[in-house]
């Protein structure tokens, strides 16, 4: 797992954000439905707020009374600063028939928890699933840079750890490489993909073979197919 999770950190990365955000997601779309079918087919009565529970944050408890005429109290699990409601304020409310403490709140309460999971379905999953399409583009792009891209001898430049990205304690290293397109003086750095364990002892004053894009050489791929596989 830890081999298969350096081989490929990025895709691994924003699949856990895309795993987090699709489970967001579904909590909000069930509370959302939920919540619908409470407004649409349960009882709408009006209660009152009889105690707001809680410290910093505060929520309502609520008391009504069913179509029977038995009185129930509701505890919100929506705690807002400051309260949504009031002591002695009227709140409408939705319950459901076969289970009177099945309840939903007008307002603040009725859409807290849908709007808060869609909010973080929107960014986790957003990172997520952005990540995702990005590296699999960046995939489709090295394959067609392997298969049609221009071989060049680009200059080392640099060894250097990637500190932005760390696994257990360990970042991974990258090569840094140069070259001058002959036809236009133009000089292209390139950089590498992770290399996790120092690649410096492997590699002297060679040249690094780069596939680039005739058309536009900041597309590129750097080869390192020379050097020896990683054995942890």
């Amino acid at each position: 797992m830890k081999n298969i999770f350096k081989k490929d950190f990025y895709t691994v990365f924003f699949g856990i954000f895309a795993f987090v955000g699709t489970i967001m997601g579904v909590i909000g779309t069930v509370a959302w439905l939920d919540t619908n079918r409470l407004t649409r087919d349960g009882v709408r009565t009006t209660g009152t707020v009889v105690e707001l529970v809680g410290s910093r944050s505060l929520a309502p408890v609520v008391e009504y009374q069913t179509a029977e005429g038995e009185r129930r109290t509701y505890m919100s699990d929506v705690y807002s600063s400051p309260p949504a409601y009031d002591v002695g304020e009227a709140v409408t409310l939705w319950y459901d028939p076969k289970d009177p403490h099945e309840v939903v709140l007008s307002g603040l309460s009725r859409w807290f928890l849908p709007m808060l999971m869609g909010f973080f379905f929107l960014v986790f999953g957003g990172i997520g699933y952005g990540g995702l399409i990005y590296q699999q583009l960046k995939k489709r792009d090295t394959k067609w840079l392997l298969q049609n891209g221009q071989p060049v001898n680009a200059l080392l430049t640099n060894v250097a750890l990637n500190t932005s990205v760390r696994l257990n304690g360990s970042s991974p290293f990258v090569i840094q490489a140069q070259w001058q397109d002959p036809a236009t003086q133009k000089v292209y750095v390139f950089e590498s993909g992770h290399i996790w364990y120092d690649p410096s002892p492997y590699l002297g004053d060679r040249s690094i073979p780069v596939r680039i894009n005739p058309r536009d050489p900041r597309k590129y791929h750097v080869d390192l197919s020379f050097l020896p596989e990683a054995g942890n």
